[in-house]
Protein backbone atom coordinates (compact mmCIF):
# COMPACT_ATOMS: atom_id res chain seq x y z
CA UNK A 1 0.00 0.00 0.00
CA UNK A 2 1.89 3.06 -1.16
CA UNK A 3 0.97 5.55 1.50
CA UNK A 4 1.23 8.62 -0.71
CA UNK A 5 -1.78 7.41 -2.70
CA UNK A 6 -4.00 6.83 0.31
CA UNK A 7 -6.61 9.49 1.15
CA UNK A 8 -4.79 10.64 4.29
CA UNK A 9 -6.13 13.73 6.05
CA UNK A 10 -3.73 16.50 5.04
CA UNK A 11 -4.96 18.68 7.91
CA UNK A 12 -3.12 16.33 10.26
CA UNK A 13 0.43 15.94 8.93
CA UNK A 14 1.52 13.93 11.94
CA UNK A 15 -1.10 11.24 11.32
CA UNK A 16 -0.12 11.26 7.64
CA UNK A 17 3.54 10.76 8.58
CA UNK A 18 2.63 7.92 10.94
CA UNK A 19 0.59 6.10 8.29
CA UNK A 20 3.27 6.60 5.64
CA UNK A 21 5.90 5.23 8.01
CA UNK A 22 3.67 2.31 9.00
CA UNK A 23 3.38 1.15 5.38
CA UNK A 24 7.15 0.95 5.07
CA UNK A 25 7.63 -0.72 8.44
CA UNK A 26 4.93 -3.34 7.87
CA UNK A 27 6.44 -4.16 4.46
CA UNK A 28 9.94 -4.42 5.98
CA UNK A 29 9.18 -6.47 9.10
CA UNK A 30 5.74 -7.96 8.57
CA UNK A 31 2.76 -7.37 10.82
CA UNK A 32 3.72 -9.67 13.70
CA UNK A 33 7.28 -8.39 14.10
CA UNK A 34 6.38 -4.71 13.80
CA UNK A 35 6.30 -2.87 17.11
CA UNK A 36 4.82 0.54 17.85
CA UNK A 37 8.34 1.70 18.60
CA UNK A 38 9.40 0.80 15.03
CA UNK A 39 6.58 2.89 13.59
CA UNK A 40 7.28 5.81 15.93
CA UNK A 41 10.98 5.79 14.98
CA UNK A 42 10.22 5.64 11.25
CA UNK A 43 7.68 8.47 11.59
CA UNK A 44 10.07 10.61 13.61
CA UNK A 45 7.77 10.85 16.62
CA UNK A 46 8.01 9.64 20.20
CA UNK A 47 6.09 6.56 21.33
CA UNK A 48 4.01 8.84 23.56
CA UNK A 49 3.10 11.01 20.57
CA UNK A 50 2.25 7.92 18.53
CA UNK A 51 -0.14 6.71 21.23
CA UNK A 52 -1.93 10.06 21.16
CA UNK A 53 -3.03 9.21 17.61
CA UNK A 54 -3.36 5.42 17.59
CA UNK A 55 -4.07 2.87 20.31
CA UNK A 56 -1.90 0.10 18.83
CA UNK A 57 -0.55 -1.30 15.56
CA UNK A 58 -3.92 -2.94 14.85
CA UNK A 59 -5.52 0.51 14.94
CA UNK A 60 -2.90 1.82 12.51
CA UNK A 61 -3.35 -1.16 10.20
CA UNK A 62 -7.13 -0.71 10.19
CA UNK A 63 -6.67 2.96 9.28
CA UNK A 64 -4.53 1.92 6.33
CA UNK A 65 -7.11 -0.65 5.20
CA UNK A 66 -9.92 1.90 5.51
CA UNK A 67 -7.96 4.44 3.46
CA UNK A 68 -7.14 1.83 0.84
CA UNK A 69 -10.78 0.88 0.33
CA UNK A 70 -11.93 4.50 0.21
CA UNK A 71 -9.46 5.07 -2.61
CA UNK A 72 -10.41 1.80 -4.32
CA UNK A 73 -14.13 2.57 -4.33
CA UNK A 74 -13.57 6.00 -5.87
CA UNK A 75 -11.31 4.56 -8.56
CA UNK A 76 -13.66 1.70 -9.36
CA UNK A 77 -16.61 4.06 -9.75
CA UNK A 78 -14.55 6.07 -12.24
CA UNK A 79 -13.47 2.94 -14.14
CA UNK A 80 -16.91 1.44 -14.72
CA UNK A 81 -17.96 3.88 -17.42
CA UNK A 82 -21.27 3.15 -19.17
CA UNK A 83 -20.72 2.15 -22.79
CA UNK A 84 -17.02 1.40 -22.42
CA UNK A 85 -16.07 -1.92 -23.97
CA UNK A 86 -16.28 -4.62 -21.28
CA UNK A 87 -12.63 -5.66 -21.32
CA UNK A 88 -11.41 -2.08 -20.87
CA UNK A 89 -13.95 -1.37 -18.14
CA UNK A 90 -13.14 -4.56 -16.25
CA UNK A 91 -9.40 -4.06 -16.57
CA UNK A 92 -9.84 -0.56 -15.15
CA UNK A 93 -12.00 -1.89 -12.33
CA UNK A 94 -9.45 -4.58 -11.52
CA UNK A 95 -6.61 -2.07 -11.41
CA UNK A 96 -8.78 0.10 -9.19
CA UNK A 97 -9.16 -2.82 -6.78
CA UNK A 98 -5.49 -3.84 -6.85
CA UNK A 99 -3.77 -0.54 -7.56
CA UNK A 100 -0.09 0.43 -7.22
CA UNK A 101 -0.39 0.82 -3.45
CA UNK A 102 -0.49 -2.99 -3.39
CA UNK A 103 3.09 -3.23 -4.68
CA UNK A 104 4.81 -3.24 -1.25
CA UNK A 105 2.34 -5.85 -0.02
CA UNK A 106 2.79 -8.10 -3.05
CA UNK A 107 6.57 -7.73 -3.26
CA UNK A 108 7.36 -7.77 0.45
CA UNK A 109 8.80 -11.05 1.77
CA UNK A 110 6.02 -10.67 4.35
CA UNK A 111 3.28 -10.28 1.74
CA UNK A 112 1.33 -13.41 2.65
CA UNK A 113 1.40 -12.47 6.32
CA UNK A 114 0.19 -8.95 5.53
CA UNK A 115 -2.63 -10.30 3.38
CA UNK A 116 -3.61 -12.61 6.24
CA UNK A 117 -3.40 -9.67 8.66
CA UNK A 118 -5.99 -7.89 6.51
CA UNK A 119 -8.48 -10.56 7.46
CA UNK A 120 -7.34 -11.12 11.03
CA UNK A 121 -7.14 -7.44 11.96
CA UNK A 122 -9.64 -5.78 9.66
CA UNK A 123 -12.00 -8.58 8.61
CA UNK A 124 -15.09 -6.45 9.15
CA UNK A 125 -13.72 -3.59 7.05
CA UNK A 126 -12.59 -5.92 4.27
CA UNK A 127 -15.87 -7.84 4.15
CA UNK A 128 -18.01 -4.69 4.05
CA UNK A 129 -15.83 -2.96 1.46
CA UNK A 130 -15.60 -5.99 -0.83
CA UNK A 131 -19.40 -6.31 -0.67
CA UNK A 132 -19.68 -2.67 -1.77
CA UNK A 133 -17.22 -3.25 -4.61
CA UNK A 134 -19.14 -6.34 -5.75
CA UNK A 135 -22.31 -4.24 -5.62
CA UNK A 136 -20.75 -1.60 -7.86
CA UNK A 137 -19.71 -4.23 -10.39
CA UNK A 138 -23.15 -5.86 -10.27
CA UNK A 139 -24.85 -2.51 -10.87
CA UNK A 140 -22.58 -1.88 -13.86
CA UNK A 141 -23.29 -5.36 -15.25
CA UNK A 142 -27.06 -4.88 -14.93
CA UNK A 143 -26.93 -1.47 -16.61
CA UNK A 144 -24.77 -2.73 -19.47
CA UNK A 145 -26.97 -5.79 -19.92
CA UNK A 146 -30.08 -3.59 -19.88
CA UNK A 147 -28.56 -1.44 -22.63
CA UNK A 148 -27.76 -4.55 -24.69
CA UNK A 149 -24.03 -3.96 -24.55
CA UNK A 150 -23.28 -7.20 -22.67
CA UNK A 151 -25.10 -10.45 -22.03
CA UNK A 152 -25.33 -12.28 -18.74
CA UNK A 153 -26.60 -15.45 -20.43
CA UNK A 154 -23.39 -17.37 -19.74
CA UNK A 155 -23.84 -16.53 -16.06
CA UNK A 156 -27.55 -17.41 -15.84
CA UNK A 157 -28.39 -13.71 -15.74
CA UNK A 158 -27.01 -13.44 -12.21
CA UNK A 159 -25.18 -10.12 -12.07
CA UNK A 160 -24.66 -10.25 -8.30
CA UNK A 161 -23.24 -13.77 -8.35
CA UNK A 162 -20.93 -12.89 -11.23
CA UNK A 163 -19.74 -9.75 -9.42
CA UNK A 164 -18.98 -11.77 -6.29
CA UNK A 165 -17.04 -14.29 -8.41
CA UNK A 166 -15.04 -11.45 -9.97
CA UNK A 167 -14.07 -10.03 -6.57
CA UNK A 168 -13.14 -13.52 -5.32
CA UNK A 169 -11.00 -14.12 -8.41
CA UNK A 170 -9.17 -10.85 -7.84
CA UNK A 171 -8.51 -11.86 -4.26
CA UNK A 172 -7.04 -15.13 -5.47
CA UNK A 173 -4.65 -13.39 -7.86
CA UNK A 174 -2.81 -11.76 -4.94
CA UNK A 175 -1.72 -15.20 -3.76
CA UNK A 176 -0.49 -16.33 -7.18
CA UNK A 177 2.07 -13.64 -8.03
CA UNK A 178 5.30 -12.34 -6.56
CA UNK A 179 5.55 -8.98 -8.33
CA UNK A 180 3.16 -6.15 -9.10
CA UNK A 181 4.07 -6.37 -12.80
CA UNK A 182 2.95 -10.01 -12.83
CA UNK A 183 -0.24 -9.04 -11.02
CA UNK A 184 -1.08 -6.47 -13.71
CA UNK A 185 -0.57 -9.09 -16.43
CA UNK A 186 -2.82 -11.52 -14.55
CA UNK A 187 -5.50 -8.85 -14.09
CA UNK A 188 -5.49 -8.07 -17.82
CA UNK A 189 -5.93 -11.76 -18.63
CA UNK A 190 -8.76 -12.10 -16.13
CA UNK A 191 -10.50 -9.04 -17.59
CA UNK A 192 -10.24 -10.56 -21.06
CA UNK A 193 -11.66 -13.86 -19.84
CA UNK A 194 -14.70 -12.31 -18.14
CA UNK A 195 -15.25 -9.89 -21.04
CA UNK A 196 -15.45 -12.79 -23.48
CA UNK A 197 -18.13 -14.36 -21.32
CA UNK A 198 -20.06 -11.08 -21.49
CA UNK A 199 -19.84 -10.83 -25.28
CA UNK A 200 -23.11 -10.14 -27.05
Amino acid sequence: MASQTLPIDEDDPRRAAILAAAVEVFARYGFKRTAMEDIARAAGVSRAALYLHYRNKQDIFRSLVQGYFELTEARMQAALVPGLDPETALRGAFEAKLGPEMMPLIESPHGEELIDANFATAADLVEAAEARLAGMIADWLRAEAGAGRVTLAAFDGEAAALAEAIVAALHGLKHQVRSYAALRVAMARLARLFARGLGV
